[in-house]
């Protein structure tokens, strides 16, 4: 499974759409190389990202932490 199928999968989740009020019409847009508009999508994003490009977990915190420090 390719990082991009990992990333829609996760957007794919009710749970994901019901607690964080996103429409699945706007999860069904996203995609993992370009800027989102969710905070939380934002973040799952990174995550994958940063496994994808063998980050340490450190790093990937941090790169969170900045995002969360930023809503």
């Amino acid at each position: 499974m390719t990082s991009e199928e990992i990333f829609k999968e996760v957007l794919r989740s009710p749970e994901l759409q019901e607690i964080f009020e996103i429409s699945k019409k706007d999860l069904e847009q996203e995609n993992l190389s370009t800027k989102v508009k969710q905070p939380v999508v934002e973040i799952i994003q990174a995550i994958i990202n940063g496994q994808e490009n063998n980050r340490s977990k450190d790093a990937i915190f941090q790169t969170i932490q900045k995002q969360i420090m930023q809503l």
